[in-house]
This record gives structure tokens, C-alpha cells and sequence, in this order.
């Protein structure tokens, strides 16, 4: 009896506890407060813009676009904060609109949001191909901007893409602006990287938008083959002496085509290397001493990669270094058909020749220390020289005249140093006095004795204290001849060294003592205080550049070859 009493009080306060609970049971809604009309992202990627709500059971939100994230998507009961966060820059031009729903218990309310635009321009495309033979480019893009003009900014200095039109709009449409691109005649594929600029046509300086990185990739020429080889050889006199004996300086070129010499490339490049040689003083203001030859020297080939035909046969070693050799003794048979040097052999062992090589690398090396008949060493020397970047190029200029007035005419050393290369050795600092006694390696010695070293008298004179045009100081440096210590240098930089800052004082002096001694041979005798007085009045300065030099412009070139073989002659 006290069992059944006990079971249905227990049925009793289960059924109440149940009725209860239905009476309390809470009732599912999703509480937004305050007006949610006007939710904006900001036009960049990454803007957020925050919800709060109050929710009475858990639960889970989504967007309907794929540029927005929302953090967090689910959550519980209570009050709540969901974070919408753009992915991207709205790029459109145009407002654009989403909605988040959120769910919770079986009822669900949704908010609109809407993304502000910014002022976009959009490529069409970021990269182009070319052909060898040039094009014309319309380069599409789409923008919202109005009352624009376009503007083409390029990476560096690239001549070969030029602007053919400049188009408007006023309204976010398709638009182009056309590009030519002009034909690539050397013989390796080039790129540019370039961007649009929209600047305000009320307010030019005023640039509204620029677009992202174009890539343009253009063809490398085809190799091209001589037939015609009549006017091979072919001398031409490019300058004649009016003061002295005469210095002979011959200039021919090297990968050079028929095409090239009839149609008058092949001259207008040996000219400028010719006016190139003359730019540093003081050969500069001693130019009328000279006597310039220009012989033809027509290759099978334009192409200097293994397979094609050179007429010196020139070999770039790449891969980082800027050593180039070449055959020398044919380069001899060229100088040699310049009549006034075959017919005077002591003349043809004084004479500077220049072989320009038909490729814009970056490289250059002078080739000397070649013996006459006799056994002597001869000042004769082969320099080899790229039109580096470009026939008018700054570096094309300095190079030349590193490699042919600094080594090849002067006999200059090299004022590199190398941290690897360690300290100068005995063997090395003989071979150095040796070539000092025959006037050769004047801008270095051995001594950090400023009483001893060569040029110590430039030291010791009031006329020479005091920075120069570059701002160089004369003194005692150390690192020379590509040695990191023993070996010492005149200035802190040079042409020498670095390919700028011109000649210093003692490289000046010998590119003096040589041109006076071959202008008036045993006649002259050097004398100090007359170097000085023409050096004083015309020291160097800076040479104003056609085109930047690149970021390699200091790069150090190989140092000259010491052929030790003998001259050919005509017998």
C-alpha cells in the first residue's frame, strides 16, 4: 500500500514539474538593436564593420558574397557581436551590396551591407608578347575616374616603347591606350615594366591613379649573315694630327655585318667610340696629337654565342666576369692595313688599336705587354669594348676609355681591390717595378710612405691639396692592383678604379709624359712644372651623361691580359 502511495506521488510532482517547465519555456528571437539600414564597409580590403544582437538560443551566421568573411559565424545564447570583414578592394567603380543571415532556432532575420567603391583603373591584361620586329600595343584597362589623361611610366631607362595615343573617358567603360613598341636588334630578348598613370586634365602634376606592374617581353633579333665582303678592309681617316708626329689610334669593330658598313651603323658607331676616347682629360685637350684610322671589319655573323663567326673571333666569358678575349693577330692584320702603319713598323708598335664589339654587354678587356722582332716590348695594344647598353650610352663612354686611354694607351694599373685577394706578394710587386721602369703603372706603387711613394710630390705641392671636381683627395690609399693591402692607389676613387671620377693627377701625368714623348720623340724631356701648368688649366670635370648608368655601372673589369707574344708584320 505504502509502495502504490509512493508511486503516484512521484507520477504527481513529475506531471507538475512538466507543466512547469511549458509554462516557462523561453520563446526563440534575434534582436538587432538600433537602425541597421546604413551598414558600409570602406572601399580597401580589410575594412570591418560590427553587428550586435541578442540571440535566446544559439546560433549561426552567413554571408551571400564570396568578398566578405564573418567572424564569428556561430555562437550562443545572449548577446552577441559579429565582425564583417572585406577581402578585397571593391574595384567595381560601383557600390556593391551583400547580406548577412542569422539562424537560430528555427527563425532567422537577414541585414544588408554595402561596400564603397574607390577610383580604380583595371588592366585588361598585365603582360604582353612581341615579336623581334616591333608592335603596336593597345594596352585595355577599365576606369571610373573622369577629366583624365594617360600617362606611360616605365621602369628605368627604356627607349624602345613610346606612347602613340593618350585617350579619355568620363565614365567607367573599356579604354586603351597605344603603345609602339620598336623592333629589337640585339640579339638577346629584352623586358620593360611599365604602369599607367591617369593624371587630372585640369592639373597635370596631379596623378589620380596608377595602375599595377605591365610586363613587355620582346624577342631577341635573329642572327644575320654577310654575303657582301667587298668593302672589308676598307680604310678610312677619321682624324689627322695637327700638332707633332702623330699618335696612331685604330678603330674597327667586331660582329659587325655587311648591311651594317653600307648602310653606315658600322662608321657611325666607330665615330662615337672615336669622340668617346677624347672625353677625359688630359687626351681630351691633347686630341690634335692623334691620328684616328677607321678600318672595316665585316663578321659572317652578328652573334658572338658559340655556332656563329666573328671576324676576331671575340669571346664574352659571361656568367658574372667581364673578361673578353679575341684573336689577337688578326686584329694585327687589320691595323696593318692602314698604309702609313704598315710602312712604319716603329709607328705600328706604338699604335693603340680598339675593337668594338657589336653586342651591348657588360664587359671590356685590354690585351698588351706584345714584343717586336727584336724581342722589346712594344706599347702596342688591343682593347677590346661592347657597346655597353648602347651606342650612346654613358657606360659604353667610360668603359672605352678605362680600357683603351687607362691600359691600353697609358699603360695604367688597374685600382680595384679585393678583399679575397689578400695582401700584394713579392713575386707580384716585381713584375710591377718592372713595368714602372719602362713608364707603365704610374697610379700605383708599393709604399704607404707618403715621402716615397711615386706621386709624392703632387702630396707635397700646395697646388694639388684640396678636393677636386669630384670631390677626390690626393694621397695614399690602400688597395691596388686588385690587391686588398701592399699595394697602394692615388685617389680614393678613379677612372681606374670604378670607371668615373676621371684620371687623377698621377694617371694624368702619364697620359702626358706618353703623349708628348710619341708627339716629339727624343726632342721633348719631361718637365714637372710644365705638366703642371697645363694640367691646371685643364683638369677634369664632370662629364654630363646622355643615359643613367645602370645599377652595375661600378662592376670592375677584368684586368689586362699580358699576352707576351710577338707583334705580326707585314713581310
Amino acid at each position: 500500500m505504502k509502495a502504490n502511495i509512493h508511486f503516484l506521488l512521484t507520477v504527481c510532482l513529475l506531471w507538475l514539474a512538466a507543466a512547469c517547465s511549458k509554462d516557462e519555456a523561453v520563446e526563440p528571437s534575434i534582436t538587432l538593436p538600433g537602425s541597421t539600414t546604413e551598414l558600409t564597409l570602406a572601399a580597401e580590403q580589410n575594412a570591418k564593420l560590427s553587428i550586435d544582437f541578442t540571440s535566446t538560443y544559439p546560433w549561426e551566421a552567413t554571408a551571400n558574397v564570396d568578398w566578405v568573411v564573418v567572424s564569428p559565424n556561430k555562437g550562443e545564447a545572449g548577446n552577441a557581436r559579429i565582425n564583417i570583414l572585406s577581402l578585397e578592394e571593391n574595384r567595381t567603380g560601383e557600390p556593391r551590396e551583400g547580406s548577412l543571415t542569422i539562424v537560430s532556432n528555427g527563425i532567422s532575420k537577414s541585414v544588408s551591407f554595402t561596400q564603397d567603391f574607390q577610383d580604380v583603373i583595371n588592366l585588361k591584361q598585365n603582360s604582353y608578347e612581341v615579336p623581334a620586329a616591333g608592335q603596336t600595343l593597345d594596352i585595355g584597362f577599365e576606369t571610373n575616374c573622369t577629366d583624365y589623361s594617360v600617362e606611360i611610366e616605365t621602369e628605368g631607362d627604356i627607349t624602345w616603347v613610346i606612347q602613340a595615343t593618350s585617350d579619355q573617358t568620363r565614365s567607367l567603360q573599356a579604354n586603351s591606350v597605344s603603345l609602339i613598341v620598336l623592333p629589337n636588334e640585339v640579339l638577346k630578348e629584352r623586358s620593360a615594366v611599365i604602369r599607367l598613370k591617369l593624371a587630372n586634365s585640369a592639373n597635370p602634376e596631379e596623378i589620380l591613379l596608377t595602375s599595377e606592374p605591365i610586363t613587355i617581353n620582346q624577342e631577341a633579333a635573329a642572327v644575320g649573315v654577310s654575303t657582301d665582303f667587298s668593302a672589308n678592309k676598307q680604310v678610312t681617316v677619321l682624324q689627322s694630327h695637327t700638332k707633332g708626329n702623330g699618335i696612331p689610334v685604330v678603330i674597327m669593330g667586331d660582329g659587325f655585318l655587311d648591311k651594317d658598313v653600307t648602310e653606315g651603323y658600322y662608321r657611325e658607331v666607330m665615330e662615337q667610340a672615336m669622340e668617346n676616347f677624347f672625353t677625359e682629360e688630359p687626351i681630351r685637350s691633347l686630341r690634335a696629337y692623334f691620328d684616328v684610322w677607321m678600318v672595316n671589319a665585316i663578321s659572317l655573323n652578328n652573334s658572338f654565342e658559340e655556332g656563329y663567326s666573328t671576324v676576331f673571333n671575340s669571346w664574352l666569358e659571361g656568367n658574372g666576369s667581364t673578361l673578353i678575349t679575341g684573336n689577337n693577330e688578326k686584329v694585327m692584320e687589320y691595323v696593318l692595313a692602314v698604309p702609313e702603319l704598315a710602312n712604319n713598323p716603329d709607328l705600328y708598335e706604338e699604335a693603340l688599336s680598339i675593337v668594338v664589339l657589336n653586342t651591348t654587354e657588360y664587359a671590356g678587356t685590354c690585351h698588351y705587354r706584345f714584343s717586336n722582332n727584336a724581342g722589346q716590348i712594344t706599347n702596342f695594344a688591343v682593347c677590346y669594348c661592347p657597346t655597353i647598353n648602347n651606342v650612346t650610352d654613358d657606360m659604353f663612354r667610360r668603359v672605352l676609355c678605362h680600357e683603351a686611354a687607362g691600359h691600353g694607351f697609358a699603360k695604367l694599373m688597374d685600382e680595384y681591390s679585393y678583399q679575397e685577394s689578400g695582401a700584394i706578394t713579392q713575386s707580384a710587386i716585381t713584375s710591377y717595378r718592372q713595368m714602372q721602369q719602362m713608364g707603365w703603372a704610374a697610379n700605383v706603387d708599393f709604399t704607404p710612405s707618403r715621402n716615397d711613394v711615386l706621386w709624392n710630390r703632387f702630396l707635397t705641392d700646395a697646388r694639388y691639396q684640396g678636393a677636386d671636381a669630384y670631390g677626390e683627395l690626393l694621397g695614399v690609399y690602400e688597395g691596388a692592383c686588385t690587391y686588398w693591402s701592399g699595394a697602394y692607389r692615388p685617389t680614393n676613387d678613379s677612372m681606374m678604379r670604378n670607371n668615373q671620377h676621371g684620371f687623377n693627377a698621377p694617371s694624368r701625368e702619364a697620359i702626358f709624359k706618353r703623349i708628348m714623348s710619341l708627339a716629339y720623340g727624343e726632342a721633348w724631356t719631361y718637365d714637372y712644372e710644365e705638366f703642371v701648368a697645363f694640367d691646371l688649366a685643364h683638369l677634369p670635370q664632370p662629364v654630363d651623361a646622355q643615359t643613367k648608368a645602370p645599377a652595375e655601372a661600378t662592376r670592375h673589369f677584368a684586368t689586362p691580359v699580358q699576352a707576351n707574344r710577338p707583334l705580326v708584320y707585314i713581310h
